[in-house]
Order: structure tokens, then sequence, then C-alpha cells
């Protein structure tokens, strides 16, 4: 190789360039085969294709069309092979020494693709198509279907079909989507020789098909519970101010960490707000949306704090709607418990979601 780059000058950026690639796929795959074994055994399946450096760039038009921003990471779309794709391409922690940053993105990273891979048969995941090795840190390819859009941009954002009319969230979507991310948890608690947490759920990482079906993603976080056990250590100390009380206070994860994630989740289904804040001696800063609920109740403007969308869809429905906003309330309420003791099993929830989602379909 030496040899190569003194008679052909010209050589040199490629080769470095190849060599780079070369140590990337090494590290990363032996990284990615470690959590295979360490979470599945030999029970794992790798339904999914790797993809080369080239391909990804070729795919995306050398990452040019970028539909999705985050402090960790991007999505662009793209095609591969004819097929509509989204490529995840992480950014690390800017903020963090280099050590930490490396050893954590990649663990994060990798667990994803693990897990996501284990999982893409759920109709509630957003598909793993592949994964290309080649880069600093893993690049996650997901199969995309047009008008596939992300939750957070539905509730932050105006979103217009092409005649021009504005796309709202209806109410018995946002049942379904809640309804459909505890059936993704469920399984996660349930489907394995041990349960695995999902950890710090989000809006961010929820995406909507044109069909309205809620699609999970960003597996990263994933913790699995020793065998025999019913909590674990958090380990990459994920935490805002959205999270688990007791977990942010313990560094411990339980399945009730989940229930509360989903529960916040609902809460912001119901507001159609991801910042809530309120005012204190004319100050404003930021509360958890729990508090921001409470408080408003407490002062009767309960339809206040409700997404002016789901009003607007009611019309002349207001007593049926109430209900239903009353008991979807109660149970986020019930979910987002400071006491893990008090907060209901996943199992449950799931029921009482598929049950109000049943009861709007016979309407």
């Amino acid at each position: 190789m030496e040899k190569m780059r003194k008679v052909f000058p010209f050589l040199r950026p490629k080769i470095r360039e190849e060599e780079e690639r070369l140590s990337f796929f090494n590290k990363n795959g032996s990284l990615l085969l470690e959590d295979l074994i360490a979470s599945f055994g030999g029970r794992y399946k790798l339904p999914f294709r790797s993809f080369t450096a080239e391909e990804i760039i070729k795919a995306t038009n050398n990452f040019s069309d970028r539909v999705r921003q985050t402090k960790l990471a991007d999505m662009f779309a793209g095609y591969s092979q004819a097929y509509r794709v989204l490529v995840l391409l992480y950014k690390g922690l800017e903020d963090q020494d280099d050590s930490w940053r490396d050893r954590n993105a990649h663990n994060r990273i990798i667990r994803d693709i693990v897990m996501t891979s284990q999982l893409s048969h759920l109709k509630n995941i957003l598909q793993l198509i592949g994964c290309s090795l080649e880069f600093e840190y893993p690049v996650i390819v997901y199969a995309y279907s047009p008008g596939t859009e992300f939750l957070a941009d539905r509730l932050n954002h105006a979103i217009h079909d092409q005649d021009g009319k504005q796309v709202v969230i209806s109410w018995r979507s946002r049942i379904k989507i809640a309804s459909d991310i505890s059936n993704v948890l469920l399984y996660l608690h349930t489907a394995f020789p041990t349960p695995i947490i999902y950890g710090n759920l989000t809006i961010n990482k929820v995406a909507i098909d044109k069909f309205g079906v809620a699609k999970l993603f960003d597996f990263g976080l994933c913790i699995s519970l020793p065998p025999g056990k019913l909590e674990a250590e958090n380990q990459l100390r994920w935490a805002d101010i959205h999270s688990d009380p007791q977990s942010f206070k313990s560094n411990i994860v339980t399945q009730k960490t989940d229930v509360y994630s989903l529960g916040v989740l609902m809460l912001v289904l119901l507001t159609g707000q991801t910042d809530t804040v309120m005012y204190h001696k004319g100050i404003q800063r930021l509360v958890h949306i729990r508090k921001y609920v409470e408080v408003s109740i407490e002062s009767n403007h309960f339809y206040q704090i409700v997404d002016p969308k789901i009003i607007e869809e009611a019309r002349n429905d207001d007593s049926v709607l109430e209900q239903q906003l009353l008991a979807f309330l109660d149970l986020a309420f019930r979910c987002t418990q400071p006491g893990r003791s008090n907060r209901p099993d996943m199992i449950d929830v799931a029921k009482e979601l598929r049950q109000m989602e049943k009861s709007l379909r016979l309407r």
C-alpha cells in the first residue's frame, strides 16, 4: 500500500479515505455484533442490508434533501434502487469531551440498530432497511413512504395539503397514536426473555404515515432489565423536564418509567403543547406539562388548555367530546403519578386506549 502511494501520488487521498472507512467498518461492526450477542444471545436475526458509504452518498445525493434536524442527528430523504428511504446521520454531542462523545454516541447508535432490527416486523415501528458502518457514526436507513410526517412537526408547525388546506391531527387520530405507541411499549415489556425499557419517549421519536399509523423510532436508549430483576441503572443518564421524576432522582428505570413517558405524550396530544410555560411573579418559566394542566384545571380553565383544533372538530358533539377528553386525561394523570407504584401497568394502559379507540370507531 505504501509503495502504491509513492508511485501514484494522486491515489493518496483515495487510499486514505478507503482505509478510514475500513477502520470505521471494523470498529462499528465489532460493536454491533457485541450488542446483538449481549442483547439476544444466539436468537437474533439480521433482516437488513449493509450499505457502503458510496451507496449512502448516492442515495441521498450527497445529503442534499434534509427533512429533519435535531441536536444529535439529521434525517435525509433519498432513493435506493428506486425505493424511497430516510437516512439518519448522527452528529454526536458537540458539547461533550471527545472520549465521552465517542463512547456514548456509538453505544446509542449501535443499540438503535440492534433493537430496530429485531422489531421492524411490527407495523408501529419505522421499518429498518439497513445501515452503513463506513462512517464514524453508523448511518441508519429506514423505509420512507410518501406522506410520512413527524409528530413534532404536525404539532409545532402548520402543515398544508396539496390544495393548501391545513392538515390537523383529529381527536380520533390522537387516541390512535397513543394506542399505537402503547402497543410497541407493551411488546418491549413482554415479548423478550427479560423486559426492555424504551427510555426517553418523546414526540420527537414518533412518525405518522399517510394512513395515520404511528411509527416509533430511535431505540438507542433502550435498556434490558437483568434476568429476574424489575429495575436497571440508567447508564446513559438521559433526562429532560418531562422525564419520570423518580428515574431522574434515582437513575433507576423500570417498566413504569415507560408508563410515565407515555402519559406525558398523551398530555402533549391533548394540549398540542410541546413546551409549556407559566408565569410566576411576572417571570415566564418552563414547567412540567402535568403541572401546567393541573393548574389550569384548578382554575377552571380546562378547555383553554385543550388543543383548539380538537374543540373545532367536535362542533355540536360537546357532551360526548367532554367525556372522551376527561377519560383520556384521567388515564394520562394516572400514568404520570409521581410514585411508580401508583401508576398502572402498561398492559392496562394499552387496553384502556384500545377501548377508547374502539368506541370512537363505533360512532
